[in-house]
């Protein structure tokens, strides 16, 4: 069958190969591939920055953000049926004993870094004609979300992260407000569905015209777009008023000082972008310690996801579908077909989410 692969550390290496066949058990599924995500993870590996191969293999079939079909279902394989929608997840835990997040089935906070993850890390992604999988593995999505079901991994990541700052803040008597996320690609955009979900007065920080496609997209949802061109991200708190929720999506490093000085008392940020290259900031560190100790301020990180996380997702893509119509399928920006797929990768003006086509 065809799939998109790499020669990992290799620049510019990407190509469609020929591969084998997923060999399926009797306790698994065969899955058709309808579309596949890209996100910043795939630029990297295909820059050759990122990603390692299955150790019997010298590419990496690359993509994790799948929507599939099923297409066959193994004689003891449960819960699926021909034709089912779905998605799968990414992580799989590590090997070690000592592990207890992987062992208690948190893949998603490993504390080996010996994890594997489908189209990243030593096992093939989903960007090939088919693939074979456990179904505790996977998500059923319904027919009717099937056009937007591709979103389903990435927001998944934010559903983790907005899980796990709940769960944070129950050191508190906590109804927070109001949020600002900074970035408006995919994962900005699709924390600030959910938590404009929960009620929470969302403002949504990005170097993007105010009035513009994506303004009018955060303007859909009840959130407000800020361009960051015209207004420094440490000053933001001036303008909106105390800031109990801060999610930074964009990836760029410096930007976390700033989004800090945002909080107020008992606030808390979650890093959801992994950054590239080396990049210096000043900071006056006793006053940044003093601020987050007296205030009883918190930062942490967070990265992928939890099979709940996809599950979740399933529902709120049903309340954002009903709530707010169309929000969805604005995000989905170009679809490519597989035998144009290097198209995918290109920047363009206006993209959010780009998704290849398994169809010619």
């Amino acid at each position: 069958m065809k799939a998109v692969a790499v020669t990992p550390g290799v620049a510019n290496s990407i190509a469609m190969r020929d591969v084998l066949d997923p060999q399926v058990g009797s306790q698994d599924v065969l899955v058709k591939v309808a579309q596949v995500g890209i996100c910043g993870t795939d630029w990297e590996i295909k820059a050759g920055t990122y990603g390692a191969a299955p150790p019997e293999s010298g590419h990496l079939v690359i993509g994790h953000e799948g929507l599939g079909i099923v297409a066959e279902v193994g004689g003891e394989a449960e819960g699926l049926a021909v034709g089912d929608y779905l998605v799968a997840t990414v992580r799989r835990p590590c090997p070690q004993d000592r592990c207890l997040p992987c062992r208690s089935g948190q893949n998603d906070m490993c504390i080996t870094g010996d994890y594997s993850e489908r189209g990243i890390k030593s096992l093939h992604g989903y960007t090939a004609e088919y693939y074979g999988e456990h179904p505790q593995r996977l998500t059923k999505i319904p027919a009717e979300l099937a056009a937007v079901g591709v979103l389903l991994e990435p927001l998944s990541v934010v559903e983790k992260a907005i899980r796990q700052i709940f769960k944070i803040q129950e050191r508190l008597p906590w109804k927070p407000e109001r949020a600002v996320v900074l970035g408006a690609g995919a994962i900005g955009l699709l924390g600030a569905l959910l938590l404009r979900l929960r009620g929470i007065e969302t403002h949504v920080l990005d170097r993007s015209e105010v009035g513009g496609a994506k303004s009018q997209l955060i303007s859909r949802f009840g959130g407000r777009h800020l361009d960051t061109r015209e207004m420094p991200v440490s000053q933001v708190a001036e303008e909106v008023g105390d800031v109990d929720i801060v999610l930074e999506a964009t990836g760029f490093a410096p930007l976390v000082f700033e989004a800090a000085q945002n909080l107020a008392p008992n606030g808390v940020l979650c890093l959801l972008g992994v950054s590239a290259g080396a990049h210096g900031v000043d900071v006056e560190s006793t006053q940044f310690n003093n601020r987050m100790v007296l205030g009883n301020r918190l930062i942490f990180g967070s990265v992928n996801a939890n099979l709940v996380d996809f599950r979740s997702g399933v529902g709120h893509m049903q309340q954002i579908s009903q709530q707010w119509p169309g929000a969805l399928e604005a995000m989905l920006s170009r679809q490519t077909s597989i035998d144009d797929f290097q198209s995918a990768f290109e920047r363009r003006p206006g993209d959010i989410k780009v998704a290849i086509r398994m169809d010619p």
